[in-house]
């Protein structure tokens, strides 16, 4: 087994008691979760393998140069509450998984479950041709600087439900105050919440990120 300093460096282990909504994220008809990646789609609650195997590989932070080369160990009753970002061929998604171990028992990270997906982005728009990177969608998707009206939309009409006084908030043009993120209200089980980027120069605001995640309880009383 490697050093593993650089991966509890970037990220914080806490030993606690889980407990985890897994079946459907939530009741019967709620909206789906699904985060493509190349064409490759993940739902919470997956296995950190099942990137793995689809081909991709893991980066301590958002960058090559990090990249993960072993799998370490995460503790028995562990929520890990730093990112691991996925990579395909040295090409970036700006995808960050969060995992856990919910055994009483050391697991390897490549066995751990998936609690949370987080896709970054940046910032500007004007700057996203610069930046080589792998395609991420939502459900179908595309959250990479993208009119936030239209995905709002595309969400509702998949079954989310936004908050209206939050959503006039998330819309509003030239205020750098205005709110930049927004969250689904009926996600029972999970969350899902959507990011803006506001650019000073132009006044505007595009969407430019998202957080899936599976709603995790725990209790450190015991832990």
């Amino acid at each position: 087994m490697r050093n593993t300093k650089r991966f509890t460096a970037v990220i914080l282990v806490m030993a606690m008691a889980l407990s985890v909504m897994f079946t459907g994220c939530g009741s019967p008809g709620a909206p789906q979760m699904k985060v493509s990646i190349e064409g490759y789609e993940f739902s919470p609650g997956c296995k950190v393998s099942d990137i793995l195997d689809a081909g991709f590989t893991f980066a301590d932070t958002d960058h090559v140069s990090t990249m993960m080369k072993e799998s370490p160990v995460i503790p028995g009753r562990t929520v890990v509450t730093g990112g691991l970002y996925i990579f395909r061929n040295g090409e970036p998604s700006h995808v960050a998984v969060y995992v856990y171990n919910k055994s009483v028992n050391d697991m390897d990270f490549k066995d751990c479950s998936v609690y949370s997906f987080k896709y970054d982005a940046g910032v500007y728009a004007q700057d996203a041709a610069d930046d080589n990177c792998l395609k991420v969608l939502f459900n179908g998707i595309d959250m990479r600087f993208t009119d936030r009206k239209s995905v709002i939309e595309a969400l509702e009409d998949q079954g989310y439900h936004f908050n209206n006084d939050k959503k006039e908030d998330f819309f509003k043009d030239g205020d750098a105050y205005s709110s930049s993120l927004i969250t689904a209200t009926n996600t029972s089980g999970c969350f899902l919440t959507v990011t803006n980027d506001y650019n000073y120069e132009s006044g505007t605001r595009f969407v430019n990120g998202f957080e899936c995640k599976l709603k995790v309880s725990y209790d450190t009383s015991d832990a």
